[in-house]
């Protein structure tokens, strides 16, 4: 067996209260003015204004921008690169969700190159990298804050892009947990699936490895235990704290196996039907972990037992699986996620529309079983019957 490979390729750090560091941070760095990205929602909710003001009283000059949006398109990200050229910004700190860390990621390539958003969907693509970007994560689900990847609307063909690289690379995460007390309980609930499906995806792609898988599990642990108490009980601040960890931790997994199979599916959900993303996740986790299981009875296993799923011994690693699956869908309809039924009523038009988007979806890549035409309408079909179950 040849070496696992492992990689943490930028700081991060975690504690209450640690995003008002972020001014001292880039002062360090040597950065003059920075592009302060955020969307209304958390502009509304208060969080960057103590952040800007941190920024200022360390001596720099801000540019703000609230024009972030859920799952960002590529035009917006194109917009806000521009707006941070146009002001002279030598570096950019992003204040919220998946999204608008993704974007910043995107805002940072361009600003870092010279060339238009299209080219780096080619992964192979050379990307340079040049100034400094700072995550502060305001949710506790995409992770996105401890990985290089973004993930970007191509508004031209309707789907869902990937661009990871040396470019997309944030040189610091600033993770306060006391940014997410005031996170609605639905939005909760999503990222809480949206972490579940990191780790499982992570822990069942073909490029885990055990130090993944131990990051992995204990993001699954860490889940499993708070994720209602931070939907029912928003301001617990250990509940919210146990969370965003598991978040964070399930950014380093798939950060290094990448996601897998539920995220193919996933991501041609939210691009068609423009579905919350976590609201994806939970919907085709648990389909895909069985479709999946056969190549991996020994995580099977162990996902099973932190997610507390009742077995038999002499049950089989498949018969595992959709005992867990059915598991993870109870625990999702507990805290008001809706099925597929939900979206799409019809299950032939899931079939039709999806399969297309899903086997093309970079992520299939990284499936331990082929996802064809075939293992699409598979995983489609169970989730609607576990959807009238």
């Amino acid at each position: 067996m040849g070496a696992n490979s492992f990689m943490m390729t930028f700081p991060q750090f975690f504690g209450r209260g640690c995003s008002k560091e972020a001014g001292e941070k880039l002062a360090a760095m040597g950065c003059k003015k920075v592009l302060v990205m955020h969307g209304k929602g958390v502009e509304a909710a208060g969080l960057p204004a103590p952040i800007v003001q941190a920024i200022e009283s360390a001596g720099l000059e801000v540019a703000e921008n609230n024009e972030v949006e859920s799952d960002p398109s590529d035009r917006i990200i194109k917009k806000i690169a521009d707006f941070g050229r146009a002001a002279g910004v030598d570096s950019v700190v992003a204040i919220g969700g998946g999204s608008c860390m993704d974007a910043a990621k995107c805002v940072k390539l361009l600003l870092d190159n010279d060339e238009p958003l299209e080219v780096f969907y080619d992964i192979s693509h050379s990307q340079k990298t040049a100034i400094p970007l700072i995550t502060i994560p305001t949710t506790s689900g995409s992770g996105s804050e401890a990985s290089k990847g973004a993930v970007v609307t191509d508004t031209v063909n309707g789907i869902k892009r990937v661009i990871i690289g040396a470019g997309t690379t944030p040189a610091m995460a600033l993770i306060d947990p006391e940014l997410t007390l005031g996170v609605p309980p639905k939005v909760t609930a999503a990222c809480a699936f949206d972490v579940l499906a990191h780790a499982i995806d992570a822990i069942t792609s073909k490029m885990t490895c055990r130090i993944t898988q131990a990051v992995s599990y204990e993001a699954i642990r860490l889940m499993e235990s708070s994720y209602k108490q931070a939907v029912e009980h928003g301001d617990d601040i250990n509940a919210r704290e146990d969370m965003q960890l598991a978040s964070n931790l399930g950014g380093y997994g798939i950060g290094n196996a990448k996601c897998s199979m539920s995220h193919a599916f996933a991501h041609a959900l939210g691009a068609l039907y423009h579905v919350p993303h976590g609201v994806c996740c939970a919907i085709f986790t648990p389909a895909s972990l069985e479709y999946v299981s056969d190549t991996c009875p020994e995580q099977i296993r162990a996902i099973a037992e932190l997610l507390h799923t009742a077995y038999d011994a002499e049950d089989s690693t498949r018969e595992i699986a959709r005992k867990t699956g059915e598991q993870i869908r109870r625990m999702y309809r507990s805290v008001g996620i809706d099925d597929i039924t939900a979206y799409i009523p019809d299950e032939e038009e899931a079939i039709k529309r999806l399969t297309p988007v899903a086997e093309k979806d970079i992520m299939a890549l990284f499936s331990p079983r082929p996802i064809d035409g075939e293992s699409c309408e598979w995983v489609i079909r169970r989730t609607y019957e576990l959807a009238r179950s």
